[in-house]
């Protein structure tokens, strides 16, 4: 059987048989976190095959990344990612759950990033490789901003993506651990579209004012592909590419 392989620009990356696979929002996710940041430390929080970790090491090329994984068979499958690729000295893999991350095993980090399990309601995969990388049932949003600050620098910010339709849910836990929003992005498919993920960035200290952005996928309903998605693909993936991404 042919290896299922997805291609960027500068890496390329086995996808799981099983588990979440590379898909437009975690990339998307990938391209627009931290816009103006240059981090020292990076954590994955959930890395499932890596796509998150090998963008954060392609964009900052002076980090050293921590991809967390608690499934260790998805977790091998990152570990051969992340060792073809030209970054594999800056990114190590770890088998462990976020809950039981701690400063004293890992340290600190300035950029905490985490594209979580939130299909909370939608139905549960007999796959269970699938189900865990899809819907959170072993890591609340209490716990997840929990893991999330406990392993941030005092100067660091953290990053992560969740449905617009259950941003209430997700926004509400940040505020509750004494967290501040810096950034706030909508993904939408097109200008008349409702949006369809959120992107929030958060800080321990309260910035000036929050940076707020909008980005379209298409310029219209069934249309090319916006400004924005055409550069991200002239970014991120081969000339030859057959887009997948619109």
């Amino acid at each position: 059987m042919k290896p299922d392989v997805f291609y960027f620009r500068d890496f390329s990356m086995l996808q799981a048989p099983s588990g979440q696979r590379v898909n437009t929002d975690s990339c998307v996710f990938g391209a627009v976190i931290g816009p103006s940041a240059s981090p020292r430390r990076i954590l994955d929080i959930g890395t499932g095959t890596g796509v998150l970790a090998l963008m954060m090491a392609a964009r900052f090329s002076h980090a050293k990344i921590t991809a967390v994984e608690p499934e260790t068979s998805i977790a091998e499958v990152a570990r051969d990612n992340f060792l073809k690729s030209q970054w594999s000295n800056r990114i190590e893999v770890l088998v462990s759950r976020a809950q039981e991350l701690e400063p004293s095993m890992l340290g600190t980090f300035d950029f905490v990033v985490c594209n979580p399990p939130y299909f909370q309601n939608s139905m549960i995969s007999d796959d269970r490789l699938r189900m865990v990388a899809r819907h959170n049932t072993d890591l609340s949003p209490a716990e997840l901003y929990d893991a999330m600050k406990r392993m941030m620098t005092n100067e660091g910010s953290m990053w992560l993506s969740f449905p617009e339709d259950s941003k209430d849910l997700w926004l509400s836990p940040g505020f509750d651990a004494d967290l501040h929003l810096t950034h706030q992005i909508m993904v939408m498919d097109h200008p008349d579209a409702k949006p369809h993920m959120a992107v929030a960035g958060w800080s321990r200290s309260k910035p000036e004012s929050m940076i707020e952005n909008v980005i379209y996928y298409r310029d219209s309903h069934k249309g090319m592909a916006s400004p924005w998605m055409r550069t991200f693909r002239e970014d991120w993936f081969p000339s030859s590419y057959n887009a997948q991404f619109y």
